[in-house]
């Protein structure tokens, strides 16, 4: 299955960019490219994934984001920064800044795959990450090791019961009410984990599906454990477990 994508921007360059990008993600299908955000709803209803930049002539893509009943899963694209608060407001997947790397791409794209996953309850082949020290590395495997102490443990993923990040470290709670705390970003060990098993709640937590006995509300429960849902992460969650 292709995921079908626009791009919105008066930049030849950074159309030119974008399309190569996409060109290189075997599940995604570039559909077209307009230069004016009041082009943008002629398409809708054909695309999946739209990369907007803010400043274009005439309706800002932020403008017109506001302007839309419905809308696809949006990425920001731009070169300036001090509109993401504002972006993540209207609920877009990912805020790129200019210029923007294949790798930090194809993060934000692997975020808007796995929503439009869940939205569907399809999967979507994917390439992985170019990141040898993370997931190149856990490649085919059902665990990861930790250090504790002197020794390194290892970590099946069925036994995680959730993953919270704390800047630099992410604390791993596991069955038996056991934690350990590894050096790493939650993103990294998101990438880790299998997509089918653990859901993104909020920017802050990683759950187990298997292992959340309840959801209500803004709140996820893991037998005694209560976790918060992010604003932006409500809809699939409510979804998953509804």
């Amino acid at each position: 299955m292709k995921i079908r994508c626009l791009i919105a921007d008066d930049e030849p360059l950074a159309i030119k960019l974008i399309t190569d990008y996409i060109s290189r993600i075997p599940h995604l299908e570039l559909i077209g490219s307009c230069k004016r955000a009041t082009d943008i709803p002629g398409f809708l209803g054909q695309v999946d994934i739209l990369f907007l930049d803010i400043r274009m002539p005439g309706l800002s893509g932020l403008e017109l984001l506001r302007s839309l009943p419905v809308k696809p899963l949006v990425i920001l694209i731009t070169a300036y920064s001090e509109h993401a608060i504002e972006g993540f407001e209207l609920d877009v997947m990912d805020y790129l800044v200019k210029p923007v790397t294949f790798e930090r791409f194809l993060t934000a794209v692997n975020k808007a795959t796995l929503q439009y996953e869940l939205q569907h309850r399809v999967a979507v082949p994917s390439i992985p990450m170019p990141d040898p020290g993370a997931a190149g590395e856990q490649a085919g495997k059902d665990y990861f090791f930790v250090k504790s102490g002197f020794k390194s443990v290892r970590i099946n993923f069925a036994d995680i019961l959730y993953v919270e990040g704390l800047k630099e470290y992410v604390s791993i709670y596991t069955a038996g009410d056991r934690k350990f705390v590894k050096l790493a970003a939650l993103k990294d060990i998101e990438r880790m984990l299998p997509q089918d098993r653990f859901l993104r709640i909020h920017k802050s937590y990683i759950v187990a599906v298997s292992k959340v006995t309840a959801a209500y509300g803004n709140t996820v429960e893991l037998n005694q454990v209560s976790l918060p849902i992010g604003r932006i992460y409500k809809d699939v969650v409510m979804k998953i477990f509804s």
